[in-house]
């Protein structure tokens, strides 16, 4: 693979994050492939984003003016408690979320720049603020939307600053307008229209969920409840990567936590904005965290629950606790401890704690293999650890273990869960060239939702993989292809454009053209093809025609797929002269 490949052919998220890309192939070219130099980078930044953070806390502290004179030390203990903070244990371990961490890195270093040029403002230094408001912060901003998605909340942050600490100011208001407008305001409009006229834009991927997005929304009042007692009582058994079994709320009541959870977020941000001007840090903090959780806890079709998102919201917990100290009384009533030596014991002593408890994940995060068994201990409904289990037990040539790991989750309470155990169930028979037959299969189907998701499609392949490799019995190619195209046919009112869908009919569509079933193929590959407009797709779709000697066709889809491939991309290239190869035998 090229180097632009890496950088640039990256299709997570939005733009790509090229940024994220970059550091990994930088990690790669100075530590070498391997899993140190990926985690040694994740540790660099990590440490980064304390300075950085401890920049930005120490100025907002330092406008609070009952903590102004402690600002320095308030937010060393902010910073170092966020840095022992064992909820960041996988964020920084696991390499991927290095996207996440340079993500906070930059939002961090806007909001630097942000309060720079707040204070040159107020210091009469417009020039220079102009340039760190207009200049500096944009680009900042970009390298975080270039590293990932959620840094797009950094102009929200300033409004939560600028309402904290310098609502009162009069001062270069039509400045102020301005940033705020161009980076606040017109966005805001942007997005609204959008819900509006294009709603799919922002809305899609809810037909591949179990979920809906009045579902979610509720469901996360609870997962942001949770976070804050994660943060402030570490549950580290609990951590990691198998949070897939977080259970959703359908109502209200359903469960009852979810009122609960949505009653004490509105209390107590009415409670910070009650107190916003005799403890500015306390709102701050709050909105922070809250602010900072607007993408990926809001209305986007994600997953319900993940640690790592509390990367960049746990500054402004922590903060939101140290803001709580300017409403306290300056001498205490006993006098064994000043208020300043029991805040410092306080802060040692969580400090120590999450310390000890960062230690035990870190020895946790050693091996897969403890991750894993960690897991499966306090997530047994997860499906992605009985999915490893099972893929660790096949690595190991013990097949009974991966039966027993499909045998488990099929106790789920969840039916996708069961329906993919049995599809895997079926795939290990293959493996263990047990008999197996059409109707095996089509049992372990009947169950299938009325939709499809990104969890049958990895399932579905590895299906057709086993039997390409080494056969499945009765169960041939066409059966087996028969078998996707009833699950597509079932999905019939999931919308065609569903990645999901879509990725399974370009399976269909490869697996029909192994059966030789070449004009079933041709129809499940157009089909894809019109809803994704995705380059391997339409670089089968192409061989396809040239194969059945629909010379006009080939050659006019051959000629978009070129414009579209890039001249770094080897493997679209590849397939591209197998279209011209197939093509030159006419």
């Amino acid at each position: 693979m090229t180097w632009q490949s890496i950088v640039f052919g990256n299709e997570s998220g939005m733009f790509g994050r090229p940024v994220s890309m970059g550091s990994f192939l930088l990690s790669a070219e100075f530590g070498g492939h391997t899993p140190f130099a990926y985690k040694l980078g994740n540790l660099i930044i990590h440490i980064a984003c304390g300075l950085v953070g401890w920049q930005v806390i120490r100025r907002m502290l330092a406008e609070d003016n009952r903590l102004a004179a402690n600002a320095d030390l308030l937010a060393t203990i902010v910073v170092a408690l966020w840095l022992l903070h064992p909820i960041n244990v996988s964020t920084v371990l696991y390499s991927v979320q290095r996207m996440a961490q340079l993500s906070t890195f930059f939002v961090l270093a806007s909001l630097w720049a942000y309060l720079v040029a707040r204070k040159q403002l107020a210091q009469g230094q417009t020039g220079r603020a102009l340039t760190g408001l207009f200049a500096l912060f944009p680009l900042l901003l970009l390298a975080g939307l270039f590293s990932k998605e959620n840094a797009a909340v950094a102009p929200a942050l300033c409004l939560v600053i600028e309402l904290a600490y310098f609502m009162a100011q009069t001062e270069y208001k039509r400045i102020r307008q301005v940033f705020f407008g161009l980076f606040v305001a017109l966005p805001a409009l942007a997005l609204a229209a959008v819900l509006v006229l294009a709603p799919d834009r922002l809305l899609s991927g809810y037909d591949e969920r179990d979920f809906t997005l009045v579902e979610r929304l509720l469901t996360q009042s609870r997962a942001l409840v949770d976070y804050i007692v994660t943060i402030f009582i570490p549950r580290t058994p609990l951590l990691g990567l198998y949070t897939d079994d977080f259970q959703a709320s359908t109502g209200l009541m359903s469960p009852p936590t979810t009122l609960l959870s949505l009653l004490t977020l509105t209390l107590v941000s009415a409670a910070a904005i009650v107190l916003r001007k005799r403890a500015p840090s306390l709102f701050a903090g709050w909105f922070f965290f809250l602010v900072a959780h607007g993408v990926e806890s809001s209305i986007v079709a994600l997953e319900l629950y993940f640690e790592h998102r509390n990367y960049l919201p746990a500054f402004g917990l922590i903060l939101a606790v140290v803001g709580l100290t300017a409403l306290l009384p300056k001498e205490l009533p006993i006098n064994v401890f000043t208020p300043k030596q029991l805040g410092l014991l306080i802060a040692g002593g969580f400090a120590l704690s999450f310390a000890f408890a960062t230690g035990g994940r870190a020895n946790v995060w050693q091996a897969g293999e403890t991750i894993l068994a960690q897991g499966l201990k306090h997530h047994p409904d997860s499906m992605r650890a009985q999915l490893e289990r099972a893929t660790v037990a096949m690595q190991q040539g013990n097949l009974q273990g991966s039966y027993d790991a499909f045998a488990d989750l099929l106790t789920s309470k969840r039916q996708r869960n069961r329906v993919i155990a049995r599809l895997s169930w079926v795939t290990l028979d293959c493996i263990s060239r047990k008999p197996v037959t059409p109707e095996d299969l089509r049992r372990a189907l009947a169950e299938a939702r009325p939709s499809l998701s990104m969890a049958e499609v990895p399932a579905l392949r590895l299906l057709t993989r086993v039997s390409q490799k080494q056969g499945c019995g009765e169960l041939t190619d066409s059966a087996i292809a028969d078998n996707i195209v009833f699950m597509l046919d079932r999905a019939a009112n999931q919308p065609d454009s569903s990645r999901s869908k879509w990725l399974t009919r370009f399976l269909a569509a490869d697996t029909l053209l192994r059966a030789g079933r070449i004009a079933d193929a041709q129809k499940q590959a157009e089909l894809a093809w019109q809803a994704s407009g995705d380059l391997p797709v339409g670089a089968l779709l192409s061989q396809i025609y040239a194969s059945r000697k629909m010379k006009a066709q080939a050659q006019g889809l051959l000629a978009v797929l070129e414009q579209r491939t890039k001249p770094y991309d080897t493997l679209g290239q590849a397939e591209l002269a197998k279209t011209r190869a197939l093509l030159e035998q006419q």
